[in-house]
């Protein structure tokens, strides 16, 4: 399953990677991360701010949790690669999570390869897109989110209300 997870900065996005990748590795799933930051807090198996390096590990793995921070901007320097990631990964096994901004700086056919969404507090286009993407105007409501609040929906199920800070305090990061 791919998923998004969009926000303003500082909204929350890159604790929830970190609290997956934590409760992944645990289940003893490996973690790909692309961070162009090269945060050492993410604890990931394969970490590099090198795309070339990422996609190389990434297709040469199997069953793998796969991160793409700042994917607006390794989506537009890496296609059509990138997006090979998003329609072909499940074939390699992983699940893919594409972390941006902005959910307008990924391409369409990353969105509509994603079966759920994390939002994060976001700009009220940015609602939009996803209330049409995801027949849902709840979205609407990412507008209001305070830090750390997030809004998570598959594609066919029904919205949920979470907050970030309260998973990394549950699982102690």
């Amino acid at each position: 399953m791919h998923s998004l997870i969009v926000g303003m900065t500082e909204s929350g996005k890159t604790l929830l990677s970190k609290c997956f990748i934590k409760i992944f590795n645990q289940k003893g799933i490996n973690s790909l991360v692309l961070d162009p930051m090269q945060d050492p807090e993410f604890n990931a198996t394969y970490q590099t701010s090198n795309p070339d390096e990422f996609l190389q590990m990434v297709f040469l793995s199997r069953s793998c949790h796969v991160y793409v921070d700042e994917t607006g901007d390794a989506i537009g320097h890496y296609n059509p690669t990138m997006q090979t990631l998003a329609t072909k990964g499940r074939h390699n096994g992983h699940s893919c999570f594409f972390i941006s901004q902005s959910v307008v700086q990924m391409p369409p056919i990353i969105r509509g390869q994603s079966s759920q969404i994390y939002l994060f507090a976001t700009d009220n286009d940015g609602c939009k897109r996803i209330a049409n993407e995801y027949n849902s105007k709840n979205f609407m409501e990412g507008t209001k989110l305070k830090q750390g609040e997030f809004l998570h929906k598959t594609r066919f199920g029904k919205i949920t209300k979470g907050n970030v800070f309260e998973i990394a305090k549950r699982i102690n990061l």
